[in-house]
């Protein structure tokens, strides 16, 4: 281990039961990022339910606005030709009753409905909002329009979180909040960015981040020198507010990465943005049994500056 801190317990958050997959965060101790929209593109889907009842949890914790939309896909390369009254008040009524199902409770929400490219119509309506986080469905093999996250994940402007259909644990789906956090990375100069926003979430809970490197077998790198360049790329400020570890192993990145976050019961992998068709972003989020956070440099997640108060929803 080469973590910062001794104590298995920080502001709020008891890590001495994370092993049994229930952490317990005191809502009045932690920090909150100032995000101030996410955005929940649905499908009507198993899997889009798991997404909005997560970014539900995440716009609650941190007061921010809940927004979610449907795309009606369009039917071949003509305009569309725009939506009847009748049927976009009937999506309507299944957008509420979704917003209504996964945020019972909260007033800060608002649907949409839209023609065209579902890709395309999301990420103009992120553009336009402006959106913090876009919260979505993973693509795979359960979800027929998984290729849309593909392409909303790689042309984003904004961070990206996509939700398995079958996440291991409820985790961030019932609090909102990352106790344990997973940064992929690899040796690029990007790579220091992606820690950054990693260090953001796990500033929030006072969390365990564990940064994890998996290096090609015929590379030749020495291990030892890779957790030593990592060292370097986490900020010094780290160390008071989350505490962090670095593993680098061998093997195939994809599925290292997503063992690695099973076996440590994460409950988000961040991984850089993908940077060619076939990557390993790709498959990780393909095969991730917990959410993954896709950060980009455009509008990335805030930097932590100073410990703010939780929101009045969550004082007793």
């Amino acid at each position: 281990m080469c973590g910062f801190a001794e104590s298995s317990k920080f502001a709020g958050v008891d890590f001495a039961s994370a092993s049994s997959g229930t952490v317990h965060v005191r809502e009045a101790d932690v920090n909150r990022l100032d995000l101030r929209y996410i955005a929940c593109p649905i499908d009507f889907s198993k899997v889009s339910a798991e997404s909005l009842a997560t970014g539900g949890a995440i716009a609650r914790a941190r007061d921010a606005e809940l927004r979610t939309m449907h795309v009606i896909p369009a039917e071949g390369a003509a305009d569309p030709e725009g939506i009847g009254s009748l049927e976009q008040e009937a999506f309507m009524r299944r957008l509420r009753a979704a917003l209504s199902d996964a945020a019972p409770a909260y007033d800060r929400k608002g649907a949409a409905v839209r023609q065209g490219d579902p890709a395309t119509q999301i990420l103009r309506w992120a553009r336009m909002m402006p959106a913090d986080l876009i919260v979505m469905g993973a693509p795979g093999a359960e979800r027929p329009t998984g290729p849309v996250a593909s392409v909303v994940v790689a042309r984003s402007q904004c961070s990206v979180l996509t939700v398995p259909a079958h996440p291991l644990h409820g985790g961030p789906k019932d609090t909102g909040l990352f106790t344990r956090i997973v940064c992929a990375v690899d040796l690029t100069p990007s790579s220091a960015g992606v820690i950054r926003q990693a260090i953001s979430l796990g500033w929030e809970t006072n969390g365990d981040l564990f940064v994890v490197c998996v290096a090609g077998k015929d590379t030749g790198t020495n291990p030892s020198a890779i957790r030593e360049g990592l060292l370097a790329a986490i900020p010094a400020d780290a160390g008071s507010w989350c505490k962090t570890d670095v593993i680098v192993t061998t093997g195939v990145a994809s599925d290292e990465i997503a063992r690695i976050a099973a076996d440590l019961n994460a409950d988000v992998v961040v991984i850089g943005a993908p940077r060619r068709a076939m990557s390993t972003t790709h498959a990780v989020l393909s095969r991730s049994r917990c959410p993954v956070l896709v950060p980009h440099d455009a509008r990335p997640l805030p930097w932590p500056v100073v410990r703010k108060a939780a929101p009045a929803s969550f004082r007793s």
